[in-house]
């Protein structure tokens, strides 16, 4: 696959446009604006990875890994997963051309209306919600080709196992496979709309540690390459640090990260613009506009405030009765597994509750093949501590003890490891959580009785 990044000593003094940011808010940008003859430069923190290079072994995935945590910063700037540690809430994004959707579980779900109703909202949206924001959603979904797990495709076992909990729900709800951005079917010549090479899944279940099979439709699949055909000018390696006015323009200040400057408090260097678009993540974006108004910038005291968390819920039940085959590949081989399938593939949707706290979707996922061992042990363990047995009795327990010892003898593709169902929780938080920068310049994330929340007991209970 040819990269489409320049290298950062090409990079002009000015541009019309400077994107920050190359996930789904970056990506799209920078192909609007270079698709309306615009110059444009799209600065990105993390390196051009693409498939092949994804980590496959936990070998590979640990030096990936970034923490930022309340002591400072451990592993390199340009880490893959980047996880935020917080006392109330985490956070994982991923850092690369393409931002978190190379990480991401592909769903490219629509909202409900009713979400657009929220006065919250900014009027230009909740006026054009039927017009330019219905146009918005079908140009999306032109370019990123949405499509649910084909009935053509292998039955999963996860997907089946989902359905079969569907069933037992108390309140029966709507469950189908999801629209997921992920590419099934040969396409001519093995090329996309946009020129990129990709080929169909083949099922491994790696989809968020990085899709090495080129079948997930990342931004770097399909928005990034469009720009870059149309001129735009992309860097990597460019950590925005704050904006500054400079008369009607912008000067946008960056570190090159990656090679050792940032360690030293180097200066910072800097491009200028005729208009910023900051699309750097809920976190990113946050974090660069509170350090630009520490450095002058005029901007609203509330920023920084009302972040919501997506109402996400991670959940698993382990060691159950019927085989889930829900870890993935890694670098082993598919036929010794059986088909995983991309990470998510159906949903329970429950957004028809009258009560907001009610409304969310439960999913089913695959653990990334790569950390596939190192489960084994923690999986033991949480079920230890906060297990809730499904079945009890003598005979319960020595069959779940004996599924237990066999992942631990023969690894988490046999065995209790082999039982486990991931789920994925998407509903309403009260948005309450407060961004700000800590003593050490970097985003901190505050939301005391964020997990007593009604929707996140209401979530627990389905689960």
């Amino acid at each position: 696959m040819a990269r489409i990044s320049t290298p950062i000593s090409e990079i002009k003094e000015h541009y019309e446009v400077v994107v920050i940011g190359s996930g789904y808010g970056g990506g799209i940008a920078a192909s609007r604006m270079a698709r309306a003859g615009r110059s444009v430069c799209l600065l990105e923190r993390g390196r051009e990875i693409v498939p092949g290079e994804y980590p496959a072994t936990l070998a590979e995935a640990t030096p990936e890994f970034q923490v930022h945590h309340p002591d400072g910063h451990l592993g390199s700037r340009t880490g893959l997963y980047d996880l935020h540690v917080n006392p109330q809430q985490n956070v994982m994004v991923g850092c690369g051309l393409g931002g978190t959707s190379l990480i991401n579980a592909n769903v490219s779900l629509q909202p409900e209306p009713q979400v657009f109703e929220d006065p919250r909202w900014p009027r230009k949206v909740r006026e054009h919600a039927d017009t330019l924001l219905k146009d918005g959603f079908a140009r999306a979904q032109e370019m990123l080709r949405p499509n649910p797990y084909p009935d053509t495709a292998p039955p999963l076992p996860k997907l089946q196992a989902n359905q079969k909990s569907s069933e037992r729900l108390k309140d029966k709800h709507s469950f189908y496979r999801p629209p997921i951005n992920v590419t099934f079917e040969p396409l001519p010549d093995n090329l996309n709309h946009v020129g990129v090479e990709q080929q169909p899944c083949n099922y491994c279940g790696d989809c968020v540690s990085g899709c090495n099979n080129k079948a997930k439709n990342t931004t770097l699949m399909n928005y990034l390459p469009d720009a870059c055909n149309h001129g735009a000018e992309i860097f990597c390696q460019a950590s925005v640090r704050y904006l500054q006015r400079d008369g009607d323009g912008w000067i946008v200040h960056y570190q090159y990260v990656g090679t050792g400057r940032e360690q030293f408090d180097a200066p910072t260097l800097f491009v200028k613009a005729d208009i910023v678009i900051l699309s750097a993540g809920t976190l990113g974006s946050t974090e660069i506009l509170l350090r630009s108004r520490d450095q002058g910038l005029a901007l609203s005291g509330e920023l920084g405030k009302h972040m919501s968390g997506n109402g996400d819920i991670l959940g698993f039940g382990y060691n159950n009765d019927d085989k889930i085959n829900g870890i993935g590949f890694g670098s082993h081989s598919g036929k010794d597994i059986g088909p995983v399938g991309p990470c998510i593939t159906s949903i329970i949707d429950m957004r028809d509750e009258t009560d907001w706290r009610k409304r969310m979707v439960i999913e089913e996922g695959s653990i990334p093949g790569a950390i596939g061992g190192a489960m084994v042990p923690a999986m033991a363990a949480a079920s230890a501590e906060l297990g809730q047995a499904a079945e009890s009795g003598p005979l319960a327990k020595l069959k779940y003890v004996a599924r237990e010892a066999e992942s631990a003898l023969r690894g988490p593709y046999h065995g209790a490891m082999n039982r486990l169902q991931t789920y994925l929780i998407m509903s309403h938080d009260d948005g309450a959580g407060v961004m700000a920068l800590d003593e050490h310049g970097q985003l901190k994330l505050e939301w005391p009785g964020v997990g007593e929340q009604p929707n996140f007991e209401i979530g627990n209970a389905r689960l």
